[in-house]
């Protein structure tokens, strides 16, 4: 008797179990938008943070070739166009210290903002693809 009636209770604790039943396929996570994206968007600050700081160097250099070219207007005469001020700053080193070097560096720190940029810009596109890549996973938007 005791060996039916443990076949029983067997049977009945795996029906209330759910023993032998198909489980469900595991629903897969949602795709995170990438404005709720926590790495996403930590990314994209640092990416400012630099630009910003890149920005601020780069606002120096120019300062300091503004002052060059008020003081090579004053030495032109009224009415001299950019090109004689750029051919005066170019001419005088002496007179004029440093406009070569503020000059390479203001085209270094424009070359190093457009490859961050461009940087930046395959950064978003990539997750962009990922998102959209993510939502024709799961059979459109929801």
């Amino acid at each position: 008797m005791t060996f039916w009636r443990n076949i029983v209770l067997s049977a009945i604790l795996a029906a209330v179990c759910g023993c032998g039943k198909d489980q469900p396929a595991p629903q897969p996570k949602p795709a995170i938008p990438r404005t709720q994206d926590a790495s996403y968007q930590k990314a994209l600050k640092d990416v400012q943070v630099k630009r910003n700081a890149a920005a601020s160097r780069r606002r120096e250099v120019v300062e300091q070739m503004e002052k060059l070219v008020v003081r090579a207007r004053k030495a032109l005469p009224e009415g001299a166009t950019d090109e004689q001020v750029r051919d005066e700053l170019l001419n005088n080193p002496r007179k004029y210290p440093g406009w070569r070097e503020l000059s390479r560096m203001l085209r270094e720190h424009n070359a190093k903002a457009e490859k961050e940029l461009e940087e930046t810009r395959r950064l978003v596109a990539a997750r962009i693809m990922k998102e959209q890549k993510d939502i024709s996973k799961r059979g459109g938007a929801r």
